[in-house]
Parts: structure tokens; sequence; C-alpha cells
């Protein structure tokens, strides 16, 4: 009798562990965890986290910015579909690389095989006139079993939502002027000083490519620089603001930012700064990353 009892409370346990593990899986699946801030109005941003797991051995963790408003703004449904489109197109990147080291993958140890993609973001709001902008540099960092080490980048969307429009470099400036060559300079200075004779000086050329990844700040330009672009890999990724002062010559009166020259406390004023899970990028010759929340 105590035989078949103790049975039956062994199959019932077996059932039930195999049932939470189902039951887990699925939640972790479509796991959304959320903090929201306040932009303005009605306006109010939503840090989603998603989890999603796949073979061989992968695990890929997104926080992305969707924004919540209770009446119809076409720039918030804009700004909620580019962003969600940035993440699907990293992840979709990453799958691509996860198959190109199948074959390698294939000969490891399962136990030793490590797939891991973190995609995170931080936020900088301003409403320097009329407009509201919304700033959000994101950051990818991936691992792929079998590669020598992982990769890191940065990826940046400033919008402006009551236009409806992504804001360019070159949309702040001044028509015609060369805004790369003063960006360029004012850079330089500032990598000579911090690395010397180690500053890679291609990577800080007035180049297009070079100042993709920047954020609108109240009080000037954060510039990030990918690892290895700037200065030798060991340093990690750099960023550095140039302070609207810098520029005044060349911002265009009807820039977006032109009233953060001459009134920046209604620039700051309306500032908002979010971070999220990934470590982030440090200027010091001590470390890639460091857990510092908010530096956008």
């Amino acid at each position: 009798m105590y035989k078949k009892a103790y049975l039956i409370i062994v199959l019932f346990l077996l059932t039930l562990s195999c049932a939470t593990a189902a039951d887990m899986a699925d939640i972790d699946k479509s796991l959304e965890d959320s903090l929201t801030f306040h932009v303005y109005d009605d306006v109010d941003l939503v840090s989603t986290l998603k989890f999603e797991y796949g073979k061989p051995r992968i695990i890929i963790k997104s926080v992305y910015p969707q924004l919540a408003s209770e009446t119809m703004r076409e720039g918030v449904d804009a700004f909620n579909a580019i962003s969600l489109q940035t993440v699907k197109d990293e992840i979709t990147r990453y799958r691509s690389l996860i198959k190109e080291y199948a074959p390698l993958q294939s000969k490891m140890d399962k136990k030793t095989i490590v797939n891991n993609l973190y995609i995170d973001y931080n936020t900088s709001y301003i409403k320097p006139a009329r407009d509201h902008i919304i700033s959000v540099r994101f950051s990818v960092q991936g691992y792929v079993g079998g590669k020598k080490q992982p990769y890191r980048d940065f990826l940046a969307l400033n919008y402006n939502l009551d236009k409806n429009q992504r804001i360019e470099l070159a949309d702040l400036f001044i028509p015609n002027v060369n805004y790369l060559d003063v960006i360029s300079q004012y850079v330089y200075g500032v990598l000579q000083k911090r690395f010397g004779n180690n500053m890679k000086s291609s990577g800080a050329a007035p180049r297009v490519e070079n100042y993709a990844t920047f954020n609108l700040k109240p009080n000037g330009l954060l510039i990030t620089f990918d690892e290895d672009a700037v200065a030798p890999r060991v340093f990690g990724a750099q960023t550095i603001l140039v302070p609207y002062s810098a520029l005044t010559q060349i911002i265009a009166p009807d820039s977006p930012i032109a009233v953060c020259i001459d009134h920046p406390q209604k620039c700051k004023r309306h500032n908002l700064l979010t971070g999220g899970f990934i470590d982030e990028a440090v200027n010091t010759r001590h470390g890639r990353f460091n857990p510092v929340l908010g530096q956008l």
C-alpha cells in the first residue's frame, strides 16, 4: 500500500515538474517586462524587455523603447515601427552569424557552446522649441560560439515626433557647410588628449560613416565610436560630447537644436534620461564597459 502511494506521489511530482518546465518555457518565450517613463502630454516611453530562445543554445535578450499615447499620433507610431525594426534587423544579422558558424559548432562539445545576443538602449528627450525630439542609442553585444571574441556595436535613432521624421546629422547645420570638418576637429583634439599617439586618426576623419552614431543631448552632440575605431580595442568603445557652443557658427537657424544655443535651459529642463541593463561605454583607459546608466 505504501509502495503504491509512494509511486503515485513520484509520478505526480514528475508530471508537475514536466508541466512546470513547459509552462516556464512558454513564459520565457513571450516574456515582456516594462518600465514606463513619462515624456510629454499623454506620451509615455515604455521600456520593453523580450527573451527569445533557440538552438543551438541561443539566448537573445532585447530591450527597446516603444512610445504609448492615448491619442492618435503619427510620429509615435512611426517611431515605434523604426525602433522595433532596428531590433529585428540586429536579431536577423545575429542569426545569420549563427548559421555561418554552424559547421564549426557542430564539431564542438554542446556543453561549451554559447550563443548570446543582448540589445539594450539609452534615451534622451529634449523639447528645444515647439518640437518634441527623442534620441535613442541602441547597444548591441553579441557572442557566437567558436568566434574568437564578442562583437559590440552602437546604433542611433534621432526622431522629431512632431514633424514625424528622422533627424540626420546634416539636418542640424547650414546647407553646404563643412560641418564634419568642424566636428572632426573637435573630436580629434579630445582623442589626442585622451590617447596621444595611440589614437586612430582615420576613425575620427570627417566622413559621414565615422559619425553615424550621434545622439542629441540637451547640451551637445554625443558621438559614439565602436571599439577599435578611434583607439586600440583594449580601450573599448568611446563617447565624446561635442558641446553646442563649439558648433555655434554652423548650426542652421531653423535647426531643431538652434534654441539650445541661445536658451540652453529650455533644452535642459525637458531632459529625460533612461538606461537599461547592458553596461555602457566609458572613456577610460582601464576598462571597456562600466555599469553606468543614463550616460546619454
